[in-house]
């Protein structure tokens, strides 16, 4: 393990499964699921049949691309991570900031997302 030694951070806006982290870690496995609706004017009907799942996308397995691999890798990191400034105007949607180093890592973001268009054009 090594010292993380970070003299100042200016993060703006952090949410939805975002992780900020100093320091080492083993893993960082954030996860985020969002469903949003979009209108061109305002329509007002039962909100909730827009939320109603009619196809499998929220359901269905998630990919795997991180194959098993036999590799080696040997590491001396004796000296300090030093960071002088970071600025970051927002983090969100299973992103990460990680000052340090970790072993496994794996980011997920689904977004499903309608949009309402008129047809009295």
């Amino acid at each position: 393990m090594r010292d993380s030694k970070v003299k100042s951070v200016y993060l703006n806006s952090m949410e939805f499964s975002a992780v900020f982290q100093v320091g080492d870690s083993v893993g960082l496995y954030p996860f985020s699921i969002a469903h949003a609706v979009q209108k061109e004017r305002p329509i007002f009907i039962d909100e909730y049949d827009y939320f109603k799942d009619n196809d499998t996308i929220l359901s269905e397995p998630l990919p795997n691309f991180l194959a098993k691999s036999d590799t080696k890798v040997t590491r001396h990191n004796n000296n300090s991570i030093r960071v002088n400034s970071l600025i970051s105007n927002g983090v969100t949607g299973s992103g990460i900031i990680h000052i340090g180093s970790f072993n496994h890592g794996k980011a997920i973001s689904i977004l499903k997302h309608k949009r309402i268009i008129q047809n009295d054009r």
